[in-house]
């Protein structure tokens, strides 16, 4: 019923009650039953559901064994924009598909985030299958390495001051992540992504920040 929900309501359509139980195979009422105490609605019929209720429904669909069924049933375009939402709801100022380069390649950042002295760089992964250690690891290889050259970009540019800013390289995933950090970049399922932001802070020494004033200076071609 969640799956066919998300399904139904890709594209920003709104909640047409009885397309969704005849997917499902069940009655209106059963849906209205269901979707109703999940989204804290009354009556979801014509809703139209926001980012942050999609993936809600798709974090408790995930949870019941439907991380395939979830992952096809969400675009990568909403994932971003659902981290987006997320970081802006917490003061952060975001930027999109942003691509950076140094001497040796093109990286792509998702979603960068700035607020104070703290740059977030998010990598959303849109997997079908919980990511084992060895996707993780590339994972935080690559957000790390394009974390590196974004500040060195930065710093070439005069965006930012080199003493005192912290950059933190983030996975977000659909699942729960077996390890919270992993190879200096820290993983986080968008079930706890909302509560992660609200807790962040520079000053939070359990987390692997990268102090902008380590990065060596060089121009970006």
């Amino acid at each position: 019923m969640i799956v066919e929900t998300l399904r139904h309501t890709k594209g920003n359509g709104p909640i047409n009650i009885s397309q969704i139980a005849d997917r499902a195979k069940t009655t209106t009422e059963q849906v209205t039953l269901i979707l109703g105490p999940m989204l804290q609605l009354g009556d979801p019929s014509g809703v139209q559901l926001t980012y942050s209720a999609r993936f809600k429904l798709a974090f408790e669909a995930v949870r019941n064994g439907g991380l395939q069924q979830v992952a096809r049933a969400l675009s990568w375009q909403e994932f971003e924009a659902f981290a987006e939402e997320c970081l802006q709801t917490v003061g952060f100022d975001t930027q999109k598909g942003i691509i950076v380069k140094d001497d040796s390649r093109r990286w792509q950042i998702d979603v960068i985030a700035k607020k104070g002295r703290m740059i977030l760089a998010v990598d959303c992964k849109h997997w079908e299958s919980p990511g084992y250690d060895s996707k993780l690891r590339n994972a935080a290889e690559h957000q790390s390495l394009a974390l590196h050259a974004l500040l060195q970009q930065m710093t070439a540019r005069g965006e930012v001051e080199r003493e005192g800013v912290l950059a933190l390289p983030l996975i977000l995933t659909i699942f729960e992540p077996r390890s919270r950090e992993i190879d200096g970049a820290v993983v986080v399922s968008v079930e706890q992504f909302a509560d992660f932001l609200e807790g962040v802070s520079p000053f939070s020494s359990e987390l692997p920040f990268i102090h902008a004033q380590s990065i060596a200076k060089s121009s970006i071609n």
